[in-house]
């Protein structure tokens, strides 16, 4: 079986190191799987959710903010805003952190304000999401 030499960084450090089957990420233009072998690739990340699948069958699925993906023969790299893992979500803050948003857009006047706050309530939806396996 070929393995995938996976890298996870975010601004805080380190989020996983080591090799996988394979990694699901949502980018700007949708889910992308990559495998060992895949062809070179630079592609924004979405917010969303990512799946790691690991040489012994586990997984482990995460919320996704913003960043980048890169393919290269060596290997993946994801250079992420944030990254958390679904067991390490808490789920009572990311329902805050939704209520604050949705608080926050239905008072937004100003078309900058109105875009921070569906980005913060679509992070938070997605940390949800990702927390409770749906």
């Amino acid at each position: 079986m070929s393995k995938l030499l996976l890298n996870i960084v975010t601004p805080d450090g380190q989020e996983f190191s080591g090799e996988a089957k394979s990694i699901l990420v949502t980018t700007d233009n949708g889910e992308v799987q990559i495998l060992a072998g895949h062809a070179e690739l630079f592609a924004p990340l979405a917010t969303g959710r990512a799946k790691i699948t690991f040489t012994d069958g586990t997984s482990r699925t995460a919320a996704v903010s913003g960043g980048f993906i890169i393919v290269s023969k060596e290997e993946t790299k994801v250079i992420a805003t944030t990254f958390e893992f679904a067991d390490e979500i808490d789920v009572k803050r990311a329902e805050a952190a939704k209520q604050s948003a949705e608080e926050a857009l239905k008072n937004a006047k100003e078309a900058a304000d109105i875009e921070v706050a569906n980005a913060k309530l679509g992070r938070a939806m997605s940390r949800i999401s990702v927390a409770l396996g749906r």
